[in-house]
């Protein structure tokens, strides 16, 4: 299965970094160039960053359209791909993880991370991989987490059909929102963000902080009344669409912690 890394030209420091990691499990990685905030016109970063809840910052917009590059790259290649962010850490059997998810049907996208929120997925697990050592649950409502998620050419598909019928929004939101999506959740984890590692007791090298939060907007924007009414109208209708979905999942679903293992991670 091939692996995208999504870095930006500048972060060559983290590319070294994954590298590195890479050799280290005997994996290999094809690059996906990021995009920045400097590949968009402020008309069109107003056109696509002002339709959901909040004003999108500009790096979040970029953050977005990066992930979007990889979907489409599924869909060209017609064949499943891991999706990595460059601040990913991986557990040591990560490439038998893989392996195995090729031999899986009937889905769509495999989130392979925690980042330390609650997930209400299925009491049961639907596949196991690596020996049963690991499991795959479906999951129902998931907030939080793009570092890394395996994505099937249907779940790509299913993405970038998803961008016509809703506002783009944060890509963790943006996927997780998506109910189309036939999505699991392997647990225990097999990958953390760096700036994850010392929450579970996963020891790494150099701990990251987003990139996101680092980057200023080129241009600001001054919003109107009617603008900003019709952000508070988005926010409310996104929470009571959530409550209705967290009702929905009542009688076939939990929400819990996912389990990470730092000893998969650590030597």
């Amino acid at each position: 299965m091939k692996i995208l890394l999504i870095n930006l030209d500048k972060s060559t420091d983290r590319l070294e970094q994954q590298r590195n990691q890479f050799n280290e499990l005997g994996l290999e990685f094809e690059r996906l160039p990021a995009v920045t905030i400097h590949d968009f016109s402020d008309e069109d970063y107003k056109r696509m960053a002002f339709n959901g809840q909040r004003p999108m910052k500009q790096s979040e917009l970029a953050c977005f359209l990066s992930h979007k590059k990889a979907w489409e790259y599924v869909v060209e290649q017609n064949q499943p791909c891991v999706v990595l962010e460059d601040d990913a850490v991986l557990v040591k059997d990560f490439k038998k993880i893989i392996d195995d998810f090729d031999q899986l049907t009937d889905i769509d996208y495999i989130n392979l991370e925690v980042h330390g929120r609650k997930k209400t997925v299925a009491k049961n697990a639907r596949y196991s991989v690596v020996d049963n050592s690991y499991n795959l649950l479906e999951i129902f409502i998931d907030r939080s987490g793009t570092g890394g998620y395996v994505l099937y050419p249907t779940g790509a598909q299913i993405l970038l059909e998803f961008m016509a019928k809703r506002a783009i929004g944060l890509s963790d939101e943006f996927i997780h929102s998506c109910y189309e999506l036939k999505a699991y959740q392997i647990e225990p984890a097999a990958l953390l963000q760096s700036d994850k590692c010392p929450d579970y007791a996963v020891s790494c090298d150099c701990v990251h902080n987003s990139i996101i939060g680092q980057v200023k907007n080129k241009s600001s924007f001054t919003l109107t009344n009617n603008e900003l009414f019709h952000f508070k109208m988005r926010r409310i209708g996104a929470q009571v669409g959530l409550g209705l979905r967290q009702l929905q999942c009542l009688s076939k679903g939990v929400k819990r912690e996912i389990w990470v293992d730092p000893l998969r991670f650590n030597e």
